[in-house]
């Protein structure tokens, strides 16, 4: 009886040990750089958390559980809770940039069901999150700072906000340098939309319209479309204002006729 008793004990005990939950403290890395935003979600307790800018996190856990690491920009990573985890309570996660950019649909969806916050948030790409982590103001404020609240330049940056960081960017011309591609970037995206919206609207009055109707040669009516774009005919499409459109085509089409354009194509 007393040989069950303490054999009923010590697997009672045992059993308790393998569901202890502690708190694992983490950092997330790429090539030694932080990655704030990253989900961490212990998919056993399906509780989950972000990391921050610091790229920490803290995350309950015991033995055996499921660990995802994911962001849209990485390779998502998979880690199973063991005996040395719960001991050491602490851990670094390395990730590795992707290649493409193909959604995380089902993590999303995990995240968005735990309530995490950001959840719905469009991940940032690589150039977005060097944009948000320059300093915005301008280059002599950017040095009167450092030099003000880091006088031995940046002995405490980690508790100022990197005024070494924010100099370097300044003078390395990576901040403007980014800047410089996220208007171009913009502007691409911009043109996309504006060739997609004048085919759309091509497509919804016919090539008859145009070159029976307005007198519009063939080859020019995405030119004449384009024409027409800054007088407000894609605001008016989405409203359903197709005989307010056919007013600005009709008014609009001796000003083309007479004007020299390359044609859209």
């Amino acid at each position: 009886m007393k040989k069950l008793f303490l054999f009923a004990l010590i697997f009672t005990l045992k059993l308790s040990a393998q569901e202890r939950t502690v708190v694992l403290s983490g950092k997330i890395l790429s090539n030694s750089l932080a990655i704030e935003n990253v989900h961490v979600i212990n998919k056993t307790s399906q509780r989950g958390t972000l990391s921050n800018a610091l790229g920490a996190f803290i995350i309950y856990i015991k033995e055996k559980d499921t660990l995802i690491f994911s962001d849209i920009q990485y390779i998502y990573k998979i880690i199973i809770i063991n005996k040395n985890h719960l001991k050491n309570r602490k851990i670094t996660i390395k990730l590795m940039q992707k290649n493409n950019q193909l959604p995380e649909v089902i993590v999303q969806n995990m995240s968005k069901s735990l309530g995490l916050p950001n959840a719905d948030k469009k991940p940032l790409n690589k150039l977005e999150r060097n944009l948000n982590a320059y300093s915005q103001k301008s280059v002599p404020m950017v040095f009167l700072d450092a030099l003000l609240l880091d006088p031995i330049l940046g002995l405490f940056m980690e508790r100022r906000g990197g005024g070494i960081d924010n100099i370097y960017n300044v003078v390395s011309g990576n901040r403007k340098r980014d800047r410089k591609l996220k208007k171009l970037v913009d502007s691409d995206k911009e043109y996309e939309i504006r060739l997609e919206n004048i085919q759309i609207i091509r497509e919804h009055f016919t090539d008859d319209l145009f070159i029976n109707s307005l007198q519009i040669p063939k080859d020019h009516i995405n030119n004449f479309i384009d024409f027409c774009i800054p007088k407000g005919i894609e605001e008016l499409y989405k409203k359903q204002r197709y005989l307010d459109i056919m007013d600005v085509f009709i008014q609009n089409k001796e000003n083309y006729l007479t004007a020299t354009s390359r044609p859209i194509e």
